[in-house]
């Protein structure tokens, strides 16, 4: 009798799942923005560091929050959808974590991401929730808390603004693809537009604290001063990215916290 009280609990628990969307870092085609003042080679290293920070970090997700005493909270798996097709090989290389792999399709980010949502859905999850791979020091507590949203019956959408005007994470627990058509993407108006939009389809919100991306230089600076004080690099979240800044921008030449 117990043993059929606790499958019958197992079956009731919701699944979730994190996917970390990905480019393949190759020189001169990743974090371009970046060059000059940096070179193509490191511009990509640092590229390679984000993603292996963002995998360790998102790795430990299902371990954050406290389990509640009835064992009900979402259990969380983590997957990475990488483009271009056929990079997967590249990806396993430098994976710290053996994750979930499979291959972005579609012909712009709305689509790709409007593909991914369908197929995690049709695989079963109970809600998935998307995430850019620039945010190398994004806490997974942040990403915990957008599954422990989602568990709300009343949330249909989870947003993470960034600090640019995007967003880091978008959570859904059905597929929406009219949420991701015809947006300006790599403008600081998607945020606004995606709640639009949101609002337009009579979709409930619930967003996450802000948090930053990289993109520029600056962004880079940005993320060495929120960081400077921070002793523990082998541990917190970034702390690849952190190490290799610090060793690349000597301190004079870093903006001031």
């Amino acid at each position: 009798m117990l043993c059929r009280m606790w499958h019958a609990m197992e079956s009731l628990k919701m699944s979730a799942i994190v996917v970390i969307v990905a480019k393949e870092p190759v020189a001169a085609q990743v974090k371009t923005r970046l060059c000059p003042p940096l070179s193509a080679a490191e511009a990509a290293r640092i590229y390679t560091l984000f993603i292996q920070d963002m995998v360790e970090e998102m790795s430990g997700i299902s371990t954050v929050a406290e389990e509640p005493a009835d064992n009900s909270r979402s259990r969380v798996e983590l997957a990475l959808a990488y483009t271009p097709l056929g990079a997967e090989a590249a990806f396993k290389s430098i994976l710290p974590v053996p994750v979930m792999l499979f291959p972005q399709q579609g012909a712009d980010l709305g689509q790709r991401l409007a593909h991914i949502f369908e197929r995690m859905c049709g695989e079963g999850y109970d809600q998935v929730n998307i995430i850019n791979s620039d945010s190398p020091d994004l806490p997974r507590s942040l990403i915990s808390k957008a599954v422990a949203l989602q568990e709300d019956p009343l949330t249909d959408l989870v947003l993470g603004p960034c600090c640019d005007g995007g967003y880091y994470l978008v959570g859904l627990k059905n597929p929406v693809p009219e949420l991701f058509q015809d947006m300006p993407w790599s403008t600081d108006r998607v945020l606004e537009k995606t709640l639009d939009r949101a609002g337009t389809l009579g979709l409930s919100v619930s967003l996450l604290d802000r948090w930053y991306d990289i993109d520029t230089y600056q962004d880079l600076q940005q993320f060495l001063a929120r960081n400077e004080r921070r002793t523990d690099e082998d541990s917190a979240p970034g702390w690849r990215t952190l190490r290799y800044l610090r060793a690349l921008i000597p301190p004079e030449k870093r903006v001031i916290p």
